[in-house]
């Protein structure tokens, strides 16, 4: 038989309703406590947060001017490009004039052609500040079909006395019928130039510089290959060589943004510029372009064909 111990109820384990209150308070003065400091807790990430987005613009604002003293000065650098053709041919012409050599045909027709590219090159550098606005994807691609070939000769003829001067062999391979491509001409031919530009300070005691273009059918791309066989790219640096501001040039001959602007140039055109050197043996830059379909691109080599009168 059970004792009569465990048959009783247990009425002295039941919470009194003073007990009950009591619990109620407590829990209720924990909420509250919870809800102040929570409250307390966002007020504080607003506070932060603003001081972060306060200081982020300071930030900002300093790294935007000192951007703008950079650009300032890759501007004076990109423009002194063309300037130094101006200068040249205009000397040139000038110096035809002074000794009365304009009085044959061929002369004649040679000084046209400087008159022709002083004007050309005078209106790039207006064009250059445009194109300096890549960064920002602001300036509008004016893309035309056009042949690379005469991108090539333009650039190649505005920097030859820069090659001459420097003692630099210029090797050219361009393909007569070789497919024209959708393109800003002028902003490619300012990635040639600068690459060039490149090439040249990379053989201070002259060289070879190798200009080529090819198709890559596998890929339907347009290729053009700068090789020189200068001093080349130190590896640590050749990985970031298209940073913007990085430079190996000394102090006043650039500020490293002239392969920046190459790069996001041929990005835009939906193309890539690939980098291969070798400290003492020169450095090697390929341009990929995309090409038409197969059939536009027939008809348009066809077409480029004839109007250039070329010969197979």
């Amino acid at each position: 038989m059970a004792s009569r111990s465990m048959l009783a109820p247990a009425t002295n384990s039941a919470i009194s309703p003073v007990r009950f209150n009591q619990m109620s308070l407590l829990l209720r003065s924990a909420n509250a406590e919870i809800v102040a400091w929570t409250k307390t807790l966002e007020d504080r990430i607003a506070q932060k947060t603003t001081e972060l987005k306060r200081a982020h613009e300071q930030v900002l604002h300093v790294e935007k001017m000192a951007t703008i003293g950079k650009m300032a000065a890759v501007m004076a650098h990109e423009i002194n490009n063309p300037l130094a053709g101006i200068l040249t041919y205009a000397k040139l012409v000038r110096k035809w004039v002074d000794k009365d050599q304009l009085t044959t045909p061929p002369k004649k027709l040679e000084a046209s052609q400087c008159l022709d590219l002083i004007a050309t090159e005078s209106r790039r550098c207006g064009d250059l500040v445009k194109n300096l606005l890549v960064f920002s994807r602001t300036a509008p691609l004016n893309k035309q079909m056009t042949d690379v070939r005469d991108i090539i000769d333009r650039s190649v003829r505005l920097i030859r006395h820069q090659l001459d001067m420097n003692g630099i062999q210029l090797q050219l391979d361009v393909p007569v019928h070789l497919p024209p491509i959708q393109c800003d001409a002028a902003q490619i031919g300012q990635v040639l130039l600068a690459l060039i530009m490149n090439a040249i300070d990379a053989m201070p005691r002259g060289g070879n510089l190798w200009i080529s273009t090819r198709l890559d059918a596998s890929a339907f791309e347009y290729c053009i290959t700068m090789r020189d066989d200068g001093t080349g790219i130190a590896p640590d640096i050749l990985a970031q060589i298209f940073e913007p501001f990085l430079t190996t040039k000394e102090t006043g001959k650039g500020v490293g943004l002239g392969l920046a602007v190459s790069q996001r140039i041929i990005e835009r055109h939906d193309g890539r510029i690939a980098v291969q050197s070798e400290l003492g043996k020169g450095t090697t830059f390929t341009i990929h372009l995309p090409l038409q379909s197969a059939a536009e691109s027939l008809v348009s080599a066809a077409a480029t064909s004839i109007q250039r009168g070329d010969r197979p």
